[in-house]
């Protein structure tokens, strides 16, 4: 009997390669459910010619074919704000990468994603596991091609009642560009935020990070890499925010989702905005609630087991 032919979900990931983008990109590559038209990236954990080279060893590291990556100009919509490195020094930790022959394309990262839209006879989900610059600037430069995005699922923000906090946490991908935030937000494109609570819930134990360690070649490298993550809500493992964006495209069954009404709100106290979500008021997005930790785990080893 001819094995049933699975229809893959057409995707351009933005991403800003750090370590756990590393694993997200693992889970989507190894996925089967995917068909990645394009990487770029973005201003972020690290500058996007060093994350975009970081996603071409991670490509290479895990098996992936040939998929085009493009780097963006690294400059925020508005203003530069502080940035804190919590992925060692370039990004993927203290690991060196052999070299390998892939190469990123000539284009900036708006230009190609503006392209790759264009050239698609389907509509794209965009998953944007960084800060949403390149985003915002495709969105006021590029409208002819709006139509052609599907989705954007959003690695951001938190669920809790940040509007209770004078000082509330800043969570990275907004607070790093807001006003890019804020034009993803308003732009009417439908939106689906993976919020950064799935991460620090479904993070990766030290147990699971040996088991990681002794799987293959891929999971030894991981392991490595993953001695320089520093986040403050995991004391005793590796949180995995953007993982659980990628697996929320490609197993959605795994999270519990709500309505809500998502925007931008600025602090003089922290000197940036942050993601507000409002569950009582009309919603404008959806938002994951909760992950089934166990089969999120699960799946994590399943696409590990994948690799060389």
């Amino acid at each position: 009997m001819k094995k049933k032919e699975i229809k893959k979900i057409p995707v351009i990931i933005n991403c800003d390669t750090g370590i756990d983008d590393a694993v997200a990109l693992m889970l989507a590559v190894k996925s089967g459910v995917l068909d990645i038209k394009l990487i770029t990236t973005d201003v972020g954990n690290v500058e996007p010619v060093r994350a975009a080279k970081n996603t071409l060893n991670i490509l290479e590291l895990v098996g992936a074919p040939d998929i085009p990556v493009a780097a963006g100009d690294g400059k925020p919509l508005e203003k530069e704000r502080p940035r804190v490195a919590v992925h060692g020094n370039g990004g993927l930790g203290e690991y060196v990468f052999e070299k390998n022959s892939r190469r990123l394309l000539s284009d900036d990262a708006v230009d190609a994603m503006a392209n790759t839209l264009n050239e698609s006879d389907e509509r794209v989900t965009i998953i944007c596991l960084s800060p949403t610059t390149n985003l915002a600037k495709l969105i006021k430069k590029h409208k002819e091609c709006l139509d052609k995005i599907e989705r954007i699922v959003l690695m951001a923000g938190t669920i809790e009642d940040v509007e209770k906090d004078e000082m509330p946490y800043p969570e990275f991908n907004v607070a790093t560009d807001p006003e890019a935030g804020e034009v993803v937000i308003k732009s009417g494109i439908k939106l689906e935020i993976v919020p950064m609570e799935m991460g620090h819930t479904a993070y990766l134990d030290w147990e699971d990070v040996f088991k990681t360690k002794i799987e293959n070649h891929t999971g030894s490298v991981l392991e490595v890499v993953f001695r320089s993550y520093k986040d403050r809500h995991v004391k005793n493992g590796i949180a995995t925010h953007d993982g659980c964006a990628v697996a929320y495209v490609t197993n959605p069954e795994l999270f519990e989702t709500s309505p809500v009404c998502a925007s931008v709100k600025y602090y003089e106290s922290i000197k940036t905005g942050v993601l507000v979500m409002d569950f009582k008021k009309k919603p404008n997005a959806l938002t994951c609630t909760k992950i089934n930790i166990p089969k999120f785990k699960k799946l994590y080893f399943k696409m590990l087991e994948k690799c060389k």
